[in-house]
């Protein structure tokens, strides 16, 4: 991950290279408020205003919201001055956040967003995404989401090491070293003797945010002679056996049972990872007869990265099982083909109770 100071040099070094415009420019100037990373002066051909700057080395949404509200605070303070924030990298939850809350931003890969006078400047730089930082890989590994996936079923329950290791089945030591991660990122609090989940809405978003369903799963591409997504759904509901063996729904197939509303042509399906894989192809493709294609499928078998974790709350709805809601929305929002705005609409019908805002008293 980048320093501070290190962030902040690429930033004066590289400033008319990220904007992609020529003859803008950034250099310093007294800075007005001793607590500010920087104040500088921004340059774009004739057009000039000063800004004050925060820079963070990580630009996810549970660390950069403190930074907003300090440069809120500079704002109230200098209203000549625009503000800034500054980090390695800034995703699309990020990028809005800032946005909402008007306020600037840049980061070291060319996004950036700056407004003032009549003057908007607006890039975004597709196909970037957070770097897989050593704490996210732990935080959002198998084992480690168990624990993830039970405390936000139920967001700010007090948990203590011996009862989440109950729940899990995962080991103390590794439920501790969890537990320990989540409050260093800043989405859990500490509660006496006991942990809890603070921030359920950033965990959450930061989680998708880093994971890519293709890119996680060893997916395989089948074609299936059924007239829709529905019939085929419908179809593997009447297999005889199929209650016995361990699979589940995702993506648009299984909101589609959950909470509707993007059109699908496509059903993707977790199969048992613990299983032989040619065993479980076989009884698929002969339960649903199945022809297996390069391209073109209509259905497809998923091997789950999260082999613990994905069958974790799996239910039973119209016959056939779904997996759980948790994983239904990070399977979804990076999705390419309307993940995004399923997910939205998940969140909004069944994932609402995971908000940041603390709970009346």
């Amino acid at each position: 991950m980048s320093s501070m100071s290190e962030v902040e040099r690429e930033l004066f070094k590289n400033f008319e290279e990220l904007l992609c415009i020529e003859d803008a420019s950034l250099l310093r100037i007294e800075n007005p408020e001793p607590n500010a990373d920087f104040a500088a002066l921004l340059s774009v051909g004739e057009r000039k205003t000063k800004i004050i700057g925060e820079i963070k080395s990580s630009g996810k949404p549970s660390r950069i919201r403190a930074a907003i509200a300090q440069l809120q605070h500079y704002k109230a303070r200098h209203p000549d001055y625009l503000p800034v924030l500054v980090v390695p990298f800034l995703g699309q939850r990020g990028r809005q956040i800032c946005k909402d809350e008007d306020i600037g931003y840049i980061d070291l890969q060319g996004n950036c967003y700056l407004r003032w006078d009549g003057v908007h400047i607006e890039k975004v730089i597709e196909g970037k995404t957070f770097p897989d930082s050593r704490e996210s890989k732990r935080l959002f590994s198998d084992k480690a989401s168990l624990a993830l996936r039970t405390m936000l079923d139920s967001p700010r329950k007090p948990w203590g090491v011996r009862e989440l290791e109950r729940a899990t089945g995962v080991s103390v030591s590794w439920v501790w070293e969890v537990l320990v991660g989540l409050v260093q990122a800043g989405y859990a609090a500490r509660a006496n003797r006991e942990i809890y989940i603070s921030r359920p809405l950033d965990l959450l978003e930061d989680w998708a945010e880093s994971y890519y369903f293709s890119r996680r799963n060893d997916v395989y591409s089948f074609f299936c002679d059924a007239p829709t997504p529905q019939a085929l759904i419908s179809r593997i509901a009447s297999i005889n056996g199929a209650g016995e063996r361990r699979y589940a729904l995702t993506l648009h197939a299984g909101a589609s049972l959950i909470a509707p509303f993007a059109k699908f042509h496509e059903v993707h399906m977790y199969v048992n990872p613990w299983e032989r894989r040619v065993e479980t192809e076989r009884f698929w493709m002969e339960a649903l007869e199945l022809e297996k294609v390069d391209r073109g499928g209509n259905i497809y078998l998923v091997w789950p990265y999260y082999k613990h974790g994905a069958f974790y709350g799996v239910r039973e709805v119209n016959g056939v099982s779904v997996v759980s809601d948790i994983q239904l929305y990070i399977d979804l929002y990076n999705f390419p083909m309307r993940g995004r705005e399923q997910a939205e609409h998940l969140m909004r019908k069944r994932l609402g109770y995971l908000t940041n805002e603390a709970p009346e008293q």
